[in-house]
């Protein structure tokens, strides 16, 4: 009998640890797909909690400095009413060329993202003005088209002007605007009647 309760202890040993390993098993499945399951706001919630900490942590006195030069808006845009804001800030979706659909998301923002957006983008024209106060402006390709070019230059030219009206806001393009377009199409008259003297 003894034999027989020696043989049938292991048994129920071994059936006990096939049940714990399997209970253990099911609560990583469990653990896994609860995880898994986290909405996306308590997602959101965990984030905004983990980057606060790190607002919270103290900054360098340079570091300090730099993001507050970063992200700081400009007291002049501060002084400026909403209308006047809301008015640069539709000149600046024009200047940037885009079309509506991309247009709506932008006026659905709130006024103080608006008011941020304006700012930066000021500050990034007078910076990308400043770099470009070498290249020629498009009153100077109007002068300069106005003028008799040789076929160097004027391919030069051309070619020049190409780059600018890809590259340069819309004001730019406006500035150019009849005069400069009226020129282009002066100098293509002139080429396809010299090649139809030459046909």
């Amino acid at each position: 009998m003894d034999s027989g309760n020696s043989a049938s202890a292991p048994m129920a040993k071994s059936g006990k640890e096939k049940k714990s390993k399997k209970s253990i098993e099911e609560g990583d499945v469990k653990k896994k797909f609860t995880f898994k399951r986290l909405i996306p706001d308590e997602l959101e919630r965990f984030t905004s909690m983990r980057i606060k900490k790190e607002k919270e942590k103290p900054l360098p006195p340079g570091q300090r400095h730099s993001l507050a030069t970063q992200y700081e808006v400009p007291t002049q845009m501060h002084d400026h009413p909403d209308e006047y804001v809301l008015e640069l800030f539709e000149q600046m979706l024009v200047d940037m060329n885009l079309n509506e659909e991309k247009q709506q998301p932008l006026r659905e923002k709130d006024i103080a993202i608006k008011r941020e957006m304006v700012s930066q983008y000021l500050h990034t024209s007078k910076a990308g003005q400043s770099q470009k106060e070498s290249s020629r402006s498009a009153v100077m390709y109007i002068q300069e088209l106005k003028g008799d070019l040789r076929d160097s230059q004027l391919l030069s030219c051309l070619e020049s002007l190409r780059v600018s009206l890809s590259n340069n806001p819309v004001s730019w393009v406006q500035t150019f605007g009849d005069e400069g377009l009226a020129l282009l199409l002066n100098y293509l008259k002139r080429l396809q009647d010299e090649k139809d003297e030459y046909s």
